[in-house]
């Protein structure tokens, strides 16, 4: 019996129309070549249709009339997809080898019209759409061909065809056979969509005569085949609303067997999602999908075939998961909450309720058939979704008449017997577990995992389903879930011991009886005299595996050999813990370090054997300790170990890399803590060094200085010291500071000095020069380290020393511009003389011996040197001022005026003299055609006259034109001219008289006069009057009486 749970085939294959090519004999080349250019793509979603080729003209079925007569309980019969789709041509091709010119063309032309009706009448009734294709051989006319019309209008007369039916396929070009194919296959599909266009306007008519209640059978079986020939027809839309409507309908439905209803809306619900996927509305077909399971997921079948509802249940949530797989690859984003690994995996879930629901029968069904009951054939029922007992089946044929229900379910139960359901399960779990792998889902990735583990051991692949769960174990031992932990390596040991693993037998069991592992303490004994067991060559005691599983154990543990256990990573029933007493060891002391073990096992265990290993191999045979070791549960042991390090290791760390600990017996187990936590590491360092050092340093380090520091070693050992080295090392950011010995200017970084011995109590004494380029901070780092002979070893001894030192400027220098009267200045003038006023002042308080200041100015300015002999001192105390005068030769913009050299040295020092160099300002230089001056008297009185001449001065070569306003104020009255315009001629004078009386006493500010060049009017009043007297001092008037 065919089990209506799945699709049918013609459901899940893509929708073409039919079309059947007769007249081909494809033992003829020609012919064959015609069948192939149609046929290549009648199977591929590029391809337009579907050809079948017809070779006897009765194959087609016939159309039942009468077919409005209700019937009794059926709604789609089981052949109607497969009919349609490849059985009845939607439209038949008959192709002649006809030319226009053939000599016998009455006979062959009758001869056409014959194989045409014998078309007609294999075909019956049907309105399926005739053609005909003449095969010419010859070449066609290059205009309208007289003869080929007529012969054309009579063969369509003799056949009984429309003219738009004949056509004509030219052969003699065969590298244009496939395009002439091509253009005919567009017009064969349109005459095969029409002739669906016309079947679904024939089943509406007929559907519209159908309004009795009695007829909804018929109504919904129209629905079904309307929707199915609009899709055939490519019309997506219309199919989808037909495809709807019939759902509605079938629900809608009154029959006594919901069974078919069921199946059938399975069908419909699968065909609407997959159109509403292509539609571009995915949310459309979730929703439909959703609606569709709440519908049915309750429904109740015969309660013996509630399995049977199961397994269509997982069908639908599969076919439902391939689609939206499908639209995925197709461009469609999924969610991580919504994608088709869910759907997978509930069809899974439902393939395991499905084996849970037949278990409870499978005992009963095996018992039934050891007494003898029977197992009969069932029937393929007629129509989709009917169960064979009903009463559309009977058959005269049977001797006992209509088939009993309880025998068809017995023998339904009995097929259900043979089912691998793991081989339905394993799929869908992997396709979920692909599908949550692109999502990231990482623990549903593992949970489903662990479940394809579990199917892959109900299915007796033991290897299999020993390593998907060896994947998950790290996850779980990481997230410390002891729940699950203990599942998996429940599974994780019976399959071990099913394929024989001793090595990962043992390692499980040391990680199941730990404590944190959820078992009772009984279990955990048993495991633990497994491995005990184990060590003596005996078989672990389980009732899992058979004979040939012990006999598999036996030989392996005959051969005797060590299984090595890393614990590391085990959540297992034994902790081990190591640390040195110390972080560091010198090289004569002796290294001690303590390793701590804890048993968390229901039994005592023995250790025979503790190795340490290290990470110099050199050590590894010093910490060995051979003796039984009891551990008892949640009893620390505590052992030591001591030993004597290797003279040659000093500087060099020393960590404990693993921790070794054999149990002895025929087979041996060693369980090995690789990288204990937390690490133990101690480092080697040199005997301390009791030689001394000492440096003799000026503080602080000046600037551009060589200042030479005095290093004394001296020994205070009890022996001579040999291969003695002092390094010295500057450490700075920014390269700051600078050494190197005496007569030597090769300054670096690092410098060492070398003595071959030094006896004891004997000093030696070195030096080197430091130089500093900049002010900064530094680290100078100096190491002492020599050799000792004690008691016939050599060691070697180091002591390190560091001091923090910063460099400062030697001293400051403050550059100051000012004019003749002592005024500060920013712009120059050519025609005027400038003072640069140098000042020095100490940073620090060393004392700086001054030798010599000197000045390169630029040549633009006019610049008499006068040499200096004299030495000056610098202290904090004191300022050190130099002045020199300048004069600019012509204009100029950001000009620097030079440079300034100082040459110096500590007071109290013996080098030689450094010199320090910096850069005069920059200014800008301005060319004026005239030069103001003014003559006033030191002083005045309160209410006498001052008399004062102003002197303007045309230092051009040109007249200038000058335009005077004397504007007094309210400190002094005022005589002279108020307001003057006059000519100067070049290299000429013009002096100006004015009478002023100041009416305060004290210091008053000068008027100033507003002066314009006419010929130069951008220059400013304030560079004209820079030169002349802003103030005098006025003194009150004193009256005698």
């Amino acid at each position: 019996m065919k089990v209506d749970v799945g699709l049918p085939d013609e459901l899940l294959s893509p929708l073409y129309p039919n079309i059947g090519l007769a007249g081909l004999n494809l033992k003829n080349p020609l012919h064959s070549s015609i069948w192939d250019a149609f046929s290549t793509n009648m199977h591929s979603d590029n391809g337009p249709g579907r050809y079948m080729l017809v070779k006897d003209y009765n194959m087609f079925p016939k159309r039942n009339e009468g077919t409005n007569k209700p019937p009794p309980t059926g709604i789609l019969q089981r052949g109607w997809f497969n009919k349609h789709l490849n059985l009845i041509p939607a439209a038949v091709i008959l192709f002649y080898e006809l030319d226009w010119n053939d000599s016998h063309w009455a006979e062959k032309q009758l001869d056409c019209g014959l194989q045409l009706n014998y078309l007609r009448s294999g075909l019956g009734n049907r309105a399926t759409k005739l053609a005909v294709v003449l095969i010419q051989k010859n070449s066609l006319p290059a205009g309208e061909d007289a003869l080929a019309v007529e012969r054309a209008t009579s063969l369509c007369n003799a056949c009984e065809l429309m003219s738009n039916s004949l056509f004509v396929l030219p052969v003699l070009h065969a590298d244009h056979l496939v395009g002439y194919v091509i253009r005919l296959q567009n017009v064969f599909i349109d005459q095969a969509v029409l002739y669906y266009l016309n079947e679904t306007k024939r089943i509406k008519n007929n559907k519209d005569t159908l309004n009795r209640p009695n007829y909804q059978l018929l109504q919904a079986r129209h629905l079904i085949k309307v929707s199915f020939f609009h899709e055939i027809r490519k019309d997506t839309p219309t199919a989808l609303k037909h495809y709807n409507m019939t759902y509605s309908q079938l629900l809608e439905t009154k029959v006594s067997n919901k069974h078919q209803i069921k199946i059938l809306c399975g069908f419909i619900n699968f065909k609407i999602c997959q159109l509403s996927f292509r539609t571009g509305a995915p949310l459309d077909a979730i929703a439909q999908f959703d609606r569709h399971i709440k519908q049915f997921k309750e429904y109740t079948e015969p309660p013996e075939l509630e399995f049977q509802h199961r397994q269509w249940l997982s069908h639908q949530f599969q076919f439902f998961g391939d689609l939206f797989n499908d639209a995925i690859s197709a461009g469609l984003t999924a969610l991580q909450t919504k994608h088709p690994g869910f759907y997978y995996l509930q069809a899974a879930q439902y393939t395991i309720q499905r084996r849970q629901l037949s278990d409870l029968f499978k005992d009963t069904v095996r018992n039934l058939v050891a007494e003898g009951k029977q197992v009969i054939q069932l029937p393929v029922t007629k129509y989709f979704g009917q169960f064979p007992w009903d009463l559309e089946h009977y058959n005269s044929a049977m001797t006992n008449g209509n088939l009993d229900a309880d025998d068809c379910i017995f023998t339904i139960q009995h097929q259900e017997l043979d089912i691998d359901y793991s081989r339905i399960i394993i799929p869908l779990l992997n396709k979920a577990v692909g599908q949550f792998k692109q999502y990231k889902p990482t623990r549903m990735k593992r949970y489903l995992m662990l479940e394809m583990g579990n199917e892959y051991y109900l299915a007796g692949d033991y290897e299999k389903a020993f390593s998907i769960a060896m994947c998950v174990l790290g996850e779980y031992r990481r997230e410390r879930w002891w729940s699950l932990l203990t599942a998996v390596l429940d599974l994780c040991l019976k399959c071990a011991y099913l394929v024989g693993n001793v090595q990962d037998y043992i390692a499980i069991c040391c990680e199941l009886i730990g404590v944190n592992m959820l078992k009772h303490v009984d279990d955990k004994a048993d495991l633990q005299n497994n491995l005990f067991g184990i060590l003596q060559g005996k078989v672990p005691a389980t009732r899992e595996g058979d004979e040939s599983t012990q006999q598999l154990w036996s030989k392996k543990l005959a051969a005797g050999q060590d299984y090595v256990i890393e614990m590391t990573k085990l959540s297992s029933f034994l902790s081990c813990s190591s640390s040195f007493t110390a972080n560091t060891f010198q090289v004569d002391e002796t290294i001690r370090f303590k390793i701590q073990l804890v048993s968390t096992a229901a039994l005592p265990v023995t250790v025979d054997k503790v190795v340490v290993c290290f990470d110099n191999k050199k050590y590894d045979s010093l910490a060995v300790r051979e003796e039984k070791i009891e551990l008892q549960a949640n009893s620390p042991v505590n052992l030591s170990f001591e030993m004597e390090p290797i003279s040659n290791d000093a500087a060099c760390m020393l960590k404990i890399s693993s921790i070794k600990l054999h149990i002895l017996g025929e087979n041996s187990i060693v369980l090995q803590f690789g990288d204990v936590f937390p690490v133990a590491k101690c480092k080697i360092v040199p005997r301390v060094a009791r030689a001394t050092t000492s440096l003799a340093l000026k503080s602080p380090v000046l600037v551009g200085e060589f200042q030479q520091l005095t290093v004394n070693l001296s020994n205070k050992e009890d022996c001579r010291i040999s291969n003695v080295v002092f390094g010295v090392q500057v450490k700075s950011t920014t390269y700051a500071a600078e050494i190197c010995k005496p007569n030597d200017n090769n300054f670096d970084t690092k410098l060492d000095f070398r003595l071959d011995c030094l006896d004891p109590q004997q000093s030696s004494d070195t030096s080197f020069i430091i130089r500093c380029s900049s002010e900064a901070k530094f680290d100078l780092s100096y190491v002492l380290s020599y050799s000792i002979t004690l008691n016939s070893k050599t060691y070697m001894c180091e002591s390190r020393n560091d001091m923090v030192l910063s460099s400062v400027a030697p001293f400051h220098s403050s550059i100051s511009l000012m004019s003749s009267r002592c005024d500060p200045m920013e712009t120059l003038l050519t025609c005027d003389r400038c003072l640069i006023l140098n000042e020095l002042t100490a940073t620090h308080d060393s004392c700086i011996e001054i030798k010599d200041i000197k000045y390169d100015i630029n040549p633009e300015f006019i610049f008499d040197e006068t040499p200096n002999g004299e030495t000056f001192l610098l202290t904090k105390d004191n300022v050190v001022t130099d002045c020199i005068a300048i004069q600019p030769k012509s204009p100029s913009k950001n000009t620097n005026i030079g440079n300034v050299s100082v040459t110096w040295r500590r007071s109290d020092s013996t080098q030689t003299y450094t010199t320090t160099n910096w850069s005069l300002p920059t200014v800008s230089v301005n060319s004026l055609p005239v030069y103001l001056t003014n003559v006033v008297p030191s002083y005045g009185t309160l209410f006498d006259p001052i008399s004062i001449r102003l002197c303007v001065v045309n230092i051009s070569n040109y007249v200038q034109e000058i335009d005077i306003v004397a504007e007094p104020g309210d400190l002094f009255m005022f005589a002279g001219h108020k307001h003057l315009r006059c000519k100067i001629l070049p290299n000429d004078k013009e002096y100006l008289q004015y009478q002023l009386v100041p009416l305060k006493s004290g210091l008053l500010s000068m008027p100033q006069p507003v002066i314009k060049l006419l010929r130069h009017p951008d220059v400013e009043t304030a560079v004209l009057t820079n030169k002349l007297t802003k103030s005098i001092y006025v003194k009150p008037k004193v009256f005698i009486t």
